[in-house]
């Protein structure tokens, strides 16, 4: 399972003590787009989730609440229709997860692009605050990790937060671009083999990001990867 991730030692650490700690844990995971931190979730846990719902970008309530109902039914099997608001959204997952948490063991929750939920006047956030005070904050076999790539969300939201988040995060994972040597440890594994000069050239132009340094491509040389992905005329573009 760990093979996939390049890098990332601290964060696979940390997971690893949230997972073998004895009271609920809340994990934030925060950091700029492309930075794989969805990759890393779903490699640490082999994609096992009692529940993962991830935030559509500029959607309003209703879609966001249309996709929870839909993840809901696919792990129930019920049938029920979207949830009116977000506290009856999650009281919703309070029961299922109740449910879960009795046959043993620990109930993973997965919400990736919390961010993107918390849509002008949803209520998401109070919704929330209160599930995890009244209920989820004392289940210890709940392990709940929160994403999103919002990161003045996330600080506003847990860091700085005045009401009843504040200070509740377990454990809190920013994660970084990649150093000059990860960058060559996953051109390594992507079979590219190029000179120390321009696997640097390739970190400096890429910024050590993981998204971007996987579109270069093994059968082209250095200078052919450049030139096709910033120079190359692509289709429809005047």
């Amino acid at each position: 399972m760990r093979s996939k991730v390049i890098g990332r030692s601290e964060e696979w650490q940390r997971l690893e003590e949230c997972m073998q700690a004895e009271c609920a844990q809340l994990i934030v995971v925060c950091g700029r787009r492309r930075l794989g931190k969805t990759f890393l979730i779903e490699e640490f846990f082999d994609r096992r989730f009692a529940f993962k719902l991830t935030g559509a970008f500029s959607k309003p309530k209703e879609f966001q609440l249309r996709n929870f109902a839909a993840e809901y039914n696919r792990r129930t099997r019920e049938k029920r229709a979207a949830p009116q608001d977000w506290p009856e959204a999650f009281e919703l997952l309070r029961s299922y997860l109740s449910a879960k948490m009795q046959s043993g063991g620990k109930a993973v929750v997965f919400i990736d692009e919390m961010p993107w939920l918390d849509t002008m006047k949803s209520g998401f956030t109070d919704a929330f605050e209160w599930f995890w005070n009244d209920w989820a904050g004392a289940q210890d076999d709940l392990v709940f990790i929160v994403c999103g790539s919002a990161t003045s969300w996330v600080i506003s939201n847990f860091n700085q937060n005045k009401g009843g988040l504040f200070n509740r995060q377990t454990c809190q994972l920013y994660l970084a671009p990649l150093s000059l040597s990860e960058t060559e440890m996953l051109l390594e594994r992507r079979n590219i083999r190029w000179s120390r000069s321009e696997i640097a050239q390739a970190y400096m132009i890429m910024g050590g990001i993981p998204f971007y340094l996987n579109l270069l491509r093994g059968a082209l040389s250095f200078s052919q990867n450049i030139d096709s992905l910033f120079f190359k005329k692509k289709r429809g573009t005047a």
